[in-house]
């Protein structure tokens, strides 16, 4: 059965996440009568406060950990240590294959806090195993009832991709989402598209880069748009019109909710749309 977290006591109660964070922590800010009745809902719920995140309240490392395994922003990375930093606490950093004996071994230690996963994918074995010790942990780009979590809802931005691209006469758009060699040959068999949507950043940057090959003219024949942006789309001639996301923003956020977390034991979860388009040469 799914654990109840905080927003599941909040909507039984009527009331917001941060006033039933308030009644169940002890904090000022709600009378004793909206204390007793959302002790009680929570109760009736089966919730319990995270002991791991409470019990640091009283002696901690002022530590926070992030194990790299795979390709991560740096924006990200800068955002968190900026935001742990104004607050006196410290990032640890591994890069490593061995993620799960790397929590094991800080948290069994003491060395950190709490965890920050910047990373996830899905059905990730890691997320499983913070939970397992119960590490207070926050998770960008993935969701789970016992840990905070930062999305991006990148709704807005495509659907401003969409308009940008019909206001400039598009009518037949198409989405890629295939690797760079795949994406070279879908963009060679498109058949009366005007305009190509690329998941891909550097597959929109080898289309540009090899558009002779394709007997297209960037962006009189094809115009691309990249749905992330990254330095390769800077690369080429014309460089590629893409969707700039504010990684460090998200950075800075999960190192927020973690120290809240940290705070009350209470996870919290936010969905964010911090994404822009950035008009370049290949529309």
């Amino acid at each position: 059965m799914k654990r109840p977290t905080i927003s599941d006591i909040a909507r039984k109660a009527g009331l917001s996440k941060a006033a039933v964070s308030y009644a169940l922590n002890g904090r000022p800010g709600v009378s004793d009568a909206t204390r007793q009745r959302v002790a009680g809902i929570a109760h009736a719920l089966g919730w319990r406060a995270n002991s791991a995140a409470l019990a640091l309240s009283a002696e901690r490392s002022g530590v926070v950990g992030l194990v790299v395994t795979g390709e991560v922003p740096w924006p990200t990375l800068e955002g968190v240590e900026r935001q742990l930093a104004a607050a006196g606490v410290t990032l640890q950093l591994a890069v490593t294959a061995a993620a799960e004996e790397t929590y094991h071994d800080w948290w069994a230690s003491g060395r950190v806090d709490g965890m920050l996963l910047v990373d996830p994918r899905p059905e990730d074995p890691r997320i499983a195993t913070l939970n397992e010790l119960e590490i207070p942990t926050v998770l960008i780009g993935a969701t789970h009832p016992a840990m905070s979590s930062v999305l991006a809802d990148r709704t807005k931005a495509c659907d401003e991709v969409t308009s940008y691209l019909t206001q400039r006469g598009h009518t037949r758009i198409c989405r890629i989402a295939s690797s760079p060699d795949g994406a070279m040959a879908a963009t060679r068999a498109l058949d009366g598209v005007t305009a190509a949507i690329y998941e891909d950043p550097m597959a929109a940057a080898k289309v540009v880069a090899h558009a002779a090959m394709l007997n297209r003219r960037i962006p009189a024949d094809l115009a691309v748009v990249a749905t992330s942006d990254s330095p390769v789309c800077r690369m080429v001639c014309p460089q590629v019109t893409a969707i700039q996301h504010d990684h460090a923003a998200d950075g800075a956020l999960a190192a927020r909710l973690l120290l809240g977390q940290l705070s009350t034991g209470v996870p919290e979860h936010r969905v964010t749309s911090a994404d822009k388009l950035i008009i370049r040469g290949t529309t």
